[in-house]
């Protein structure tokens, strides 16, 4: 029998050594999130090089490769490819999950070596849209979409408030223009470029209203919108408004729960409800239930947006009088300079039909396009036609 049990107790001590490290990891991944990106290469650690010492030695040289020497932004995946084989030869491991080098090592690298990467133009792919209304213009929530929407003029005094929501809207149910309000879509939790988006459009607009499910991802996704990451530090103070769906909601509108599938680390995700705002009450009732968006019905979904509307103040963009004074004048001058043009728009024709082009102008447009590769044909056309001399005044024919 003796023997027995110290066979046993062997057994257990030889499996409590071998699952050590994995025990150590998974408390981690309870206590924070990020852990779990980190799960690669703490395991894979053995007594060769992590993951990240490779990519401490060949990081540098993959940037150079995807990006041309730093001449071209480089994506994260693009970064990936170029890096990936070398971190597996230099480590001995047969893999490494894409979204650990492009959310965990690649960042880390950025953070940990600032001054050699603070020139670098690392992009990532959009996720999620932001729409103007009135404008028709869309946006993808990705690094480059976003830094050319800024860039533009695409941001009048056509919009005063912001609606996100974590899945494809249902919002034009509603009709924003109603309310002269943009809709961002950001589904799932925001990435950088919808962080960088509002943090710039906060000083322009009055208010940044967020819904949401009902379930520990909503929660997670309104309250990490607006709040700075080590990839991210806002300049601004951007609030959120947290507009549902909540427990309140659910309850008012009797909507329709479902089980919660995943019930593991459930200490974690209550820790993380408490810290984006849930009551004791919606904890206890997330921890077996969720809710989502369309539990509601269209006409539900309306009227629940129409009352948070009207109990924050939503209304229409109405600018103050010199604008909207501004605007008509700028209006009237244009009628004006129509109406004048019409007037001598026969004498204009036939004084563009006697100027003289040049013989090889589509040769000319060519050599242009050697200068300048990103013209169009027809900005090419602008640019010679302002070389040209000056079309001789011809005066109109008196009876």
């Amino acid at each position: 029998m003796a023997k027995n049990t110290n066979t046993a107790e062997a057994l257990v001590g030889l499996v409590r050594q071998v699952t050590k490290t994995w025990a150590t990891q998974r408390k981690a991944e309870e206590r924070h999130a990020s852990a779990r990106l980190r799960r690669d290469d703490r395991m894979w650690r053995q007594r060769g090089y992590t993951f990240k010492e490779a990519a401490d030695q060949v990081m540098a040289k993959a940037y150079a490769h995807a990006s041309d020497n730093g001449k071209l932004p480089a994506n994260a995946r693009q970064i990936m490819y170029a890096a990936r084989p070398s971190i597996l030869e230099i480590t001995g491991k047969d893999q490494m999950s894409d979204k650990y080098f492009t959310q965990q090592l690649l960042p880390d690298y950025i953070e940990d070596h600032y001054s050699e990467c603070s020139n670098w133009d690392v992009v990532y792919d959009a996720r999620g849209t932001f729409t103007e209304p009135h404008t028709n213009v869309e946006v993808g929530l990705g690094t480059i979409e976003v830094r050319d929407y800024l860039r533009g003029t695409h941001r009048g005094q056509t919009k005063r408030n912001v609606g996100g929501i974590e899945e494809d809207p249902q919002f034009p149910t509603l009709g924003p223009e109603r309310f002269d309000i943009a809709i961002m879509s950001t589904k799932g939790v925001s990435v950088t470029a919808a962080r960088r988006l509002l943090d710039r459009l906060d000083r322009s607009v009055d208010q940044i209203l967020v819904l949401h499910d009902f379930d520990v991802s909503g929660f997670t996704i309104c309250g990490t919108l607006a709040r700075s990451s080590r990839r991210y530090h806002f300049t601004n103070q951007v609030e959120i408004i947290d507009i549902g769906l909540r427990l309140a909601d659910v309850e008012a509108m009797n909507l329709q729960s479902e089980p919660v599938s995943d019930r593991a680390d459930w200490r974690s995700r209550a820790i993380t409800l408490r810290r984006h705002g849930a009551t004791s009450e919606e904890i206890d009732f997330l921890q077996e239930n969720r809710v989502e968006l369309n539990a509601m019905s269209s006409r539900q979904f309306v009227d629940h947006l129409e009352a948070k509307f009207a109990e924050h103040g939503v209304t229409k963009v109405l600018p103050e009088k010199a604008i909207l004074e501004g605007h008509a004048r700028y209006l009237l001058e244009v009628l004006i300079a129509n109406q004048e043009l019409e007037k001598i728009l026969p004498l204009v024709r036939e004084q563009a039909a006697a100027q003289k082009l040049p013989a090889d102008l589509r040769s000319l447009v060519a050599k242009q396009f050697e200068k300048t590769p990103a013209w169009a044909w027809d900005r090419a056309v602008v640019d010679l036609v302002k070389r040209l001399p000056p079309p001789k005044p011809r005066r109109k024919k008196t009876s």
